[in-house]
């Protein structure tokens, strides 16, 4: 996924929705599913699902009067993508600077500690 892939927030939104519902869902499961502080009007969240389409990141299918919207792309690639460049454009590409600045002095729970653990652990034993 190229960078110029990037989401702005409004369209993240709808994306998360479609991939909770599976990776399809109609437009009105998509205007329930938004959790926004503002509610969209049915107009401006097919302006967004259009917009979503011509970037490639959703297909449409009209089965007579419902359009379901089909995610082209994973949560989990889209994720990939941008924890990528975000490391790269903020960090310098170093995972340690980008840890500590997640690390904001306050209580760290033992069990996110144990899962950091051994994701470091796996990662040694692939540089081998």
């Amino acid at each position: 996924m190229r960078e110029s892939r990037r989401l702005p927030e409004s369209e993240l939104d709808i994306m998360l929705v479609v991939w909770k519902e599976g990776g399809a869902a109609t437009a009105p499961a998509i205007l329930t599913g938004l959790e926004i502080d503002s509610p969209l009007t049915a107009s401006a969240l097919h302006s967004y699902l259009k917009r979503l389409e011509e970037k490639g990141f959703l297909t449409c299918v009209k089965s007579g009067k419902v359009n379901t919207y089909t995610a082209l792309i994973s949560q989990a690639d889209y994720q990939r993508s941008e924890g990528r460049s975000i490391l790269r454009k903020l960090y310098g590409g170093s995972l340690t600077r980008f840890a500590a600045a997640l690390y904001d002095e306050g209580p760290v729970d033992q069990q996110e500690i144990a899962q950091l653990q051994a994701l470091l652990e796996e990662l040694r034993g692939e540089a081998r």
